[in-house]
């Protein structure tokens, strides 16, 4: 990481970063911001064990549904296909927390950049309006479709028992087994409930922080072509010279490839930090479609069950997409990167100050016009076409197999 020491200018950025930190820590990550977070110290001494036995019963709950492959022998056919939806879905989603707690550094490396490093050379306000409008908007809509995707899987379950008997069953773990109906095994079903909940506040961390990330630098690429187009208006200013406005230009031109530089990477290490999670989610969004297909053609067709599985499968498709759209805002931006610094002004110098400047403007457009894309399993590039591309092939392995 940069030495960061001492204070920093504030701004919505910093705002902003800080509030996701807080909202990340909470629910089970590592503080990654660049200084403590200003939360009172009796709350820290409970978030902190708290946050640490939440992750203990994460992982308990996923062990208790390896073993119920095992020891649950009666399972209907839907319960057998959502104790493997669960299954997969609970470990790849855990294994995204993990990793990511893993790179607390790395991840630390790369806010201080985008948050402060960066900005603090060139902040453009429209831009960095539309980074936090975006992320809130994609953060809280994938919190949205995850809560209602639980709450209709939670509703199924209690009018199974209206209307059936059964026992409440959401998750099928090792024990309680689903027909004992006995006081000990509803409190049992009541804990591993409430383990769902926690396990749910995992998702919205791991997800909301790598979402903000790639719409921070998506927006970053903005900001830089705001910066490069800026550079016309020091031909503008009257009250210097031509040979000062020609120093200026050059001198802010190189700041401008300097911050460009950064920025790639940055770009370089949240494919790095990010690598296993979008791969995992391409996998899990192909595992997952298929899944939930079998059990639409196979399981009673009534209101709630069909509800519960569309709204499952769009959670899971808007979870993908959110990764690979906002990823795919990264090349759209960096694309357009070389015209902005085409019409940065260039051609305003003169005589030896614009042989100077035209290698410099040849050298960084190469640099831009290098493709900039993140990729999932090392070959898929994140993007829209690459999104539709994976939600066709779920259905085409799909009728393949059945």
């Amino acid at each position: 990481m940069e030495n960061y020491s001492g204070s920093y200018v504030p701004t919505k950025t910093t705002e902003f970063m800080v509030n996701l930190n807080k909202f990340v820590f909470i629910f089970g990550l590592p503080n990654f911001w660049v200084e403590d977070l200003d939360f009172p110290s009796f709350f820290m001494k409970i978030i902190r064990p708290l946050s640490k036995y939440g992750n203990m019963a994460v992982f308990t709950m996923i062990f208790l549904e390896y073993v119920a492959l095992v020891t649950q022998k009666n399972l209907t056919e839907r319960q057998s296909s959502d104790l493997i939806l669960f299954i997969i879905s609970h470990s790849i989603i855990t294994g995204f927390r993990v990793r990511m707690t893993h790179q607390e550094g790395r991840v630390r490396d790369v806010m201080y950049k985008l948050g402060i490093g960066l900005k603090e050379i060139y902040n453009d306000g429209e831009a960095e309006e539309q980074m936090i409008k975006r992320s809130k908007f994609f953060s809280w809509a994938l919190i949205y479709n995850c809560v209602m995707s639980l709450i209709l899987y939670t509703v199924e379950a209690i009018l199974r028992v209206i209307r059936t008997g059964d026992t409440f069953n959401t998750l099928i773990t090792a024990w309680p087994h689903l027909q004992d109906d006995s006081v000990l095994s509803n409190i049992g079903r009541s804990v591993f409930y409430i383990f769902w909940w926690i396990y749910l506040t995992r998702v919205f961390a791991v997800y909301t922080l790598v979402i903000c990330l790639t719409i921070a630098v998506s927006h970053q690429f903005k900001n830089l072509n705001s910066y490069f187009r800026s550079l016309n208006g020091i031909f503008e200013d009257e009250d210097l010279t031509q040979r000062e406005k020609e120093q200026e230009y050059e001198r802010a031109l190189k700041v401008g490839i300097e911050m460009h530089s950064e920025t790639l990477k940055c770009t370089g290490e949240i494919q790095t930090i990010c690598r296993d999670v979008f791969s995992g989610q391409i996998i899990f969004n192909l595992t997952m479609l298929i899944v939930l297909m079998y059990q639409m053609m196979n399981s009673t067709r009534n209101l709630t069950n069909v509800l519960t599985l569309v709204v499952t499968a769009l959670t899971i498709l808007c979870s993908t997409g959110f990764f690979m759209w906002n990823a795919g805002d990264i090349t759209v931006e960096a694309e357009v990167l070389p015209t902005a610094m085409f019409s940065s002004g260039w051609e305003n110098c003169w005589r030896e100050s614009s042989v100077r400047v035209r290698k410099l403007i040849v050298i960084a457009m190469l640099q831009a016009q290098e493709p900039v894309a993140l990729t999932g399993l090392g070959i898929i590039v994140l993007s829209y076409q690459s999104y539709v591309s994976i939600v066709k092939s779920s259905y085409s392995v799909f009728s393949v197999l059945y």
